[in-house]
Parts: structure tokens; C-alpha cells; sequence
């Protein structure tokens, strides 16, 4: 069973920094995501591809499910505020 949330959060990676290592960028998002998540990652990041093996595998044992953002965002009387919080429209 998927739980609705009424919040979605979003991690940073990192992966973009010159410091990023594939072990960094993984145990910083397993951290720091929460149900609800989106986690932003780079294209052009260079250890992004070696970290996503490890954090796809953490996460699934953990109970983790991956779905599309489309599937996050609350759309029926919902909006979207500037801080990211979904709210029920007022009337």
C-alpha cells in the first residue's frame, strides 16, 4: 500500500561537487530521503552512475518504492506553495 503524503521533500545529492565520491553521494541520499522524496541528481555529475547501483539496492531493502514524480503531486484540489508544500485549495 502507497501512502499519500501531503509534503514532498527533496534531497540533493551532491554529486555535483568536486568532493563527490560514489560512497559520499550514496550514503548522503540513503541519510536523508524520507517517504515522499525526490532526490535530485546531475547529468553531468562524473560519480552519479557508479552511486545509483548502491542507492537503488539501499533503498529497495529498506521498503522503498520508486514511482513517477507525476504520482507524487497531488493535483485535485491541491496546490503548490513556493516553499514546495501541497495544500487543499481554500473553497
Amino acid at each position: 500500500m502507497i501512502k499519500l503524503i501531503t509534503f514532498v521533500s527533496y534531497v540533493d545529492s551532491l554529486d555535483w561537487k568536486d568532493s563527490a565520491t560514489p560512497e559520499s553521494i550514496c550514503n548522503r541520499v540513503t541519510s536523508k530521503v524520507k517517504n515522499g522524496s525526490i532526490v535530485l541528481f546531475h547529468n553531468d555529475a562524473d560519480h552519479t552512475p557508479a552511486a545509483l547501483p548502491n542507492i537503488l539496492k539501499t533503498l529497495k531493502e529498506q521498503g522503498y518504492e520508486f514511482v513517477f514524480i507525476e504520482d507524487l503531486i497531488l493535483k485535485d484540489n491541491y496546490e503548490i506553495k513556493h516553499d514546495g508544500m501541497q495544500v487543499k485549495k481554500d473553497g
